[in-house]
């Protein structure tokens, strides 16, 4: 029992070093393996590909494509973020720090508000939130109409819930929640409030 105890405290501290490692320190050493062609230890820093190591292997066998991707890696590493479902975290210097909110929480609560209140059939309230050329077409009862008679009403207000979860592209006076392709759910800022503009 002695003897192992070393060997134990030996492979704890290994583990412990391993789990300690900051964000930067990983996207360094993932830089580096790209840079220096040692592409399997790059790939075993990542949590796999949908494709497998075989793909990486293949997407990473010319040089200027790892060289370009470990420059991205090591700019991105100034401003890394440590996200979690109940907790987002930002590198400050040298510091993290808790993320209390973020420009996309605004868009994506006012997004989310109007679908609960159309799923709720509250038509004055979700026509509260349009923006204002669709406030001037509307009224409450039109917007009830429209969406009890479009056959794809229940598939666009689907896409858009789905689209809550996606990354919101906030620029100056929009805010835009990508669906694929040229599509997206679109916000405008009105009088300091985002409001739907379009749903498609």
């Amino acid at each position: 029992m002695t003897r192992l105890a070393p060997l134990s405290l030996l492979l704890l501290g290994t583990a412990c070093a391993t789990m300690s490692r900051e964000p930067a320190s990983v996207a360094e050493a993932y830089a580096k393996a790209l840079e220096e062609n040692r592409l399997s230890d790059a790939y075993r820093l990542t949590t796999g590909t949908p494709e497998g190591e075989g793909a990486f292997l293949d997407e990473y066998s010319v040089e200027a494509a790892r060289k370009e991707r470990a420059a991205a890696v090591r700019a991105g590493s100034g401003v890394l973020e440590a996200r979690a479902p109940s907790v987002t975290l930002a590198r400050q210097g040298e510091d993290w720090r808790v993320v209390e909110s973020r420009p996309a929480d605004v868009p994506r609560a006012a997004l989310k508000k109007f679908l609960d209140q159309v799923e709720s059939r509250d038509w004055k309230g979700a026509w509260g939130l349009l923006a204002s050329p669709l406030r001037a077409r509307y009224t409450p009862e039109r917007l009830k109409e429209d969406f009890e008679r479009e056959p794809l009403a229940r598939e666009r207000l689907r896409r858009a819930r789905l689209a809550l979860n996606t990354h919101v592209r906030v620029a100056a006076g929009e805010a835009l929640f990508p669906l694929g392709g040229e599509r997206a759910v679109r916000l405008v800022l009105e009088d300091g409030e985002y409001r739907v503009a379009a749903i498609e």
